[in-house]
């Protein structure tokens, strides 16, 4: 559903972004990550068409994203940037109503989208309200209706959480999952990486313009985990394999008890299986073995200290 090849944009002293190429296919969640000033921002206003490629090419179910197809692109696109207009003096209705005539849905239709898109994004109750009423998580609901409108096929989301309190990061989250079962494709730019981890199919990482990681959350950690935490568990006493453990490379922080073993492994992943194998020889009963999962904050600083 989104692609790009080799995708560029340059604003010299090596500022912009260089030679970016993936997929999102339809219907999946990309987490976007990225410090400040990685290229998330310009990669998001090459995709709707509002910053031409110096080199590259992008694509959007199909269609190039050139100045000759922005209608198109513009027509199956909703884009919410992190922040975007509101108009005080008007009630959301009025404001929803406004945005409808701007994206040229007819009269008759203009009342049932509004509710409809409300509703997605359990926004009923602020159908009258006065928009310089709302709160921060509120208005970034409300701008998710608006975003919808037109019935987009592809979301493209900036920072749709930040400045929201625990709850309203949780209704967000939600609504975002409502949107991929109705089949929405969804690029999600963010800082928040717990909030990434939960709800993404696939993840980028981006510094300094150019893409370190892309894949799923695991595949990515196991490219760049450099510490394993894992936990053996056995059906026997755990002294015996405490000890060949300690004499292994790479073992570290080693803790037992009475059935368990615990500890991080700073050696080669390849090299695992030269350790399960010497505890089976000693005639240790192995009955798991555990890996902790790193979570999405341990990914983004293990790509971009490697890569710094």
């Amino acid at each position: 559903m989104i692609r790009t090849e080799n995708l560029t944009r340059d604003f010299g002293g090596g500022r912009g972004l260089h030679g970016l190429s993936m997929h999102i296919p339809k219907g999946k969640i990309f987490g976007y990550i990225g410090p400040n000033g990685a290229g998330k921002t310009t990669t998001i206003k090459l995709l709707c068409s509002l910053y031409r490629p110096t080199a590259g090419r992008a694509f959007i179910n199909g269609i190039e994203v050139t100045p000759a197809n922005a209608g198109k692109i513009k027509a199956i696109v909703g884009y919410m940037p992190d922040n975007f207009g509101v108009y005080d003096q008007m009630s959301v209705w009025e404001y929803l109503d406004f945005f409808c005539a701007a994206y040229h849905i007819p009269v008759r239709q203009r009342e049932s989208r509004i509710r409809s898109v409300l509703e997605l994004t359990r926004s009923q109750q602020m159908i009258d309200y006065q928009v310089a009423s709302l709160s921060k998580g509120m208005t970034q609901r409300i701008g998710m209706a608006k975003t919808l409108l037109h019935d987009p096929e592809v979301l493209i989301l900036d920072e749709p959480a930040s400045g929201l309190d625990p709850f309203a990061r949780i209704e967000m989250r939600k609504t975002i999952l409502r949107l991929r079962d109705l089949g929405k494709t969804i690029m999600l730019s963010s800082h928040i990486l717990p909030e990434l981890a939960g709800i993404c199919d696939l993840i980028g990482i981006l510094e300094k313009g150019r893409m370190l990681a892309f894949g799923t959350v695991d595949e990515v950690s196991k490219k760049v985990k450099e510490n394993l935490k894992l936990t053996l568990i056995l059906d026997s006493d755990s002294a015996p394999a405490k000890a060949i453990c300690e004499n292994f490379p790479g073992v570290q922080q080693l803790t037992a008890t009475a059935n368990e073993l615990h500890f991080l492994f700073t050696g080669v992943r390849n090299s695992l299986p030269d350790l399960l194998n010497n505890l089976i020889r000693k005639d240790v009963r192995i009955m798991e073995m555990k890996e902790e999962h790193a979570d999405l904050e341990q990914v983004f600083l293990s790509v971009t200290h490697q890569n710094s």
